[in-house]
């Protein structure tokens, strides 16, 4: 139970400090102004704003202690939403109640001392409503700056995979610019830009964990779409770092095939740029790595880029290779990739094969025979070269 003599000078305390309110509400924002780094360096909310934030608050406690009633945090909670809206830190905020309540209670003290009726008992009582206020005031403004800053959250990032989406996909942007679009995905508004498609482990798996994250740590920036089957990206390049040593970058995280998409430098033309990304993640690396670039595997491109057609070529080119028993095919056709990728060298193919050099003659010998091509002549050459790396990267179409 309250004592009346106490409840009465609680009031009287509350009414002298709701009368010294306007002065305390703009001493308060001038100081925040002034010794908040955010607010000094910052525009984004207006003196006016600020001014009328600290009056808010401060009439909910005033009157609370002059009325002896329930705090309302309607003007705490007001503030922690608008505060996230506007994008200030809430480390920010928190320093701006902090020097408040110092203000307010510096306030308080020197009233209690001017005046006489307000006697020790009362000031005791009053502090402790006004630090209880001071706590609860601050929970409901942090409560609804982090409810605020977590809608935002999901909307922008429901946002940004429509934006990613838009682009990748060549739709219409609606009433944005390239430029903003950039923005609000956070990326360059000029390039050069690539795309990275990379094959989900499996449905709605993500192929590269934080991989955002992980790349921002390089001062890397990107944007995001997961699909069910492949995790698409629009990443800017820097200066510091070649496209090749990007691609050596996302070789230690990935795990699956992952295709890059040569440079380019307007945003507009990342659609065109995400189907070179998916024919370079079909394609094969000649180092057997997970990642291919789309310039550095021309003859993998190449064979994946358009399959009904390449698969014809390579039915027309390999003849009645296509006869022979299975494992007959195959041993020739590891035999072909092995001596192209040892640039013709029958000793270094012989030794990654385990097998004697004339073993491998006679398989090469075999595989001009039954396609009437030979490895001398530069077209038949880059026909066969054709045709094995089709058979190898679709041969499910054979």
């Amino acid at each position: 139970m309250v004592e009346p003599a106490a409840a009465s000078g609680r009031a009287q305390l509350g009414e002298l400090l709701a009368s010294r309110l306007d002065a305390l509400a703009r001493q308060t924002a001038s100081r925040v102004r002034l010794e908040v780094p955010f607010y000094r360096d910052n525009t984004s909310v207006s003196d006016d704003d600020l001014l009328a934030s600290a009056a808010d608050n401060y009439r909910a406690v005033f009157q609370a202690l002059a009325d002896d009633t329930p705090f309302d945090t309607a003007a705490s909670e007001h503030t922690g939403r608008a505060c996230a809206l506007a994008g200030v830190p809430r480390s920010a905020v928190m320093d701006a109640y902090r020097i408040g309540a110092h203000e307010a209670w510096q306030q308080m003290m020197s009233l209690a001392g001017a005046r006489g009726g307000v006697s020790n008992a009362d000031l005791l009582a009053a502090t402790a409503l006004f630090w209880t206020a001071q706590d609860r005031y601050t929970d409901a403004m942090t409560t609804a700056y982090h409810e605020t800053a977590t809608t935002l959250v999901v909307e922008s990032a429901a946002e940004q995979a429509a934006l990613t989406e838009a682009l990748l996909q060549g739709r219409p942007l609606g009433p944005y610019t390239v430029w903003e679009i950039a923005a609000l995905l956070q990326l360059p508004s000029s390039g050069p830009y690539a795309i990275v498609a990379a094959s989900a482990p499996k449905v709605g798996s993500q192929p590269l964990p934080d991989v955002a994250a992980k790349l921002r740590g390089a001062e890397i920036f990107s944007a995001w779409r997961l699909l069910p089957d492949t995790l698409i990206g629009i990443v800017h390049l820097p200066s510091t770092i070649t496209l090749s040593g990007f691609a050596g970058l996302l070789e230690r995280w990935a795990s699956t095939r992952v295709g890059i998409s040569p440079t380019f430098d307007d945003l507009s033309d990342a659609a065109i740029n995400l189907r070179y990304a998916r024919v370079a993640m079909s394609a094969r690396t000649l180092g057997g790595g997970n990642v291919c670039l789309f310039s550095d595997s021309v003859l993998a491109v190449a064979a994946v880029s358009a399959p009904e057609v390449t698969q014809k070529i390579a039915q027309i080119t390999l003849g009645s290779f296509d006869s022979l028993p299975a494992d007959e095919r195959q041993s020739l056709g590891e035999t072909f990739a092995a001596w192209v990728d040892h640039q013709g060298s029958i000793p270094d193919t012989a030794e990654v094969l385990f097998c004697h050099p004339n073993t491998v003659r006679n398989r090469l010998h075999r595989i001009e025979e039954h396609t009437g091509r030979s490895l001398t002549a530069p077209r038949d050459l880059a026909e066969l070269c054709l045709a094995f790396e089709t058979r190898q990267l679709t041969p499910d179409i054979a």
